[in-house]
């Protein structure tokens, strides 16, 4: 593998085009979010990465069958809760599930 590498101090003109045209904040910064939504989502975020190292590539089924369990048992925070977190792993199955509910 062949690796570029300019001489000390030089900045490459082909990053420094990238540094130009996008922000130098990351995009995961949290500083902007506050509140008890972003705790929220935070939560969802935790539970979802949880899910994932436990269930694989099968997180969102899970995420989604504990909504259904959770909107059988009538506890609709709860099922507000699993779909965030299965929109966070798959926004396809969670939007699918939620367009199933409405109708």
């Amino acid at each position: 593998m062949l690796r570029f590498a300019p001489r000390y101090g030089i900045i490459s003109p082909c990053l420094s085009r990238r540094i130009q045209a996008r922000h130098l904040r990351a995009v995961n910064d949290n500083g902007a979010g506050s509140g008890s939504d972003s705790v929220c989502q935070d939560e969802a975020l935790d539970a979802a990465l949880r899910l994932f190292a436990a269930h694989g590539f099968s997180a969102a089924a899970r995420a989604r069958d504990a909504a259904v369990i959770a909107e059988r048992s009538g506890e609709p925070s709860r099922v507000e809760f699993w779909v965030e977190v299965c929109a966070t792993l798959d926004r396809r199955m969670a939007r699918d599930f939620l367009k199933r509910k409405r109708s």
